[in-house]
């Protein structure tokens, strides 16, 4: 068993914690000894082809992302329920109006038409065109002084 485990290894074609489990449980079966076993695992760990071993980190975040905001939300659902059982109201969270300025870096966080802000200067503004990532003070045909409405 021992060459045969070990010609897989070497050909590389393997998922990494299939073939570590396959070892323990031939290990547990007695066909390997424990010095094998250990030569096994760290020629499997050395070896591993990344690619059929581990999803590329952005997938891993983008997994990890997805996974947290769907458990938010499903938080968020059942502390609604759970106030609403007790009797309790549910009041939406609050939003600033006029929240203060940041500086977009790119089209995805850019404002765009309606949107308000409140800039550096401590005046409000609201955008007038869409995608502009640029503030008052650098472009000022994108913005209108909120009280000038």
């Amino acid at each position: 068993m021992y060459d045969i485990i070990k010609n897989v290894i070497t050909s590389g074609s393997y998922e990494l914690t299939d073939i570590l489990k396959k070892i323990d449980t031939i290990w547990l079966q007695g066909a390997l000894t424990e010095e094998q076993r250990t030569e096994l695992i760290e020629l499997a760990r050395n070896s591993a082809d990344p690619e059929n071993s581990y999803a590329p980190l952005q997938s891993q975040i983008d997994t990890l992302y997805t996974n947290m905001t769907e458990m938010g939300k499903t938080i968020l659902s059942l502390a609604d329920k759970i106030t609403k059982m007790e009797g309790g109201s549910v009041m939406p969270p609050e939003t600033e109006e006029y929240p203060a300025w940041v500086q977009p870096t790119g089209a995805h966080d850019a404002y765009n038409t309606g949107d308000k802000m409140t800039y550096t200067d401590g005046k409000r503004y609201i955008c007038q065109m869409d995608n502009c990532v640029w503030g008052p003070d650098a472009y000022p045909a994108g913005w209108k002084l909120a009280e000038e409405e």
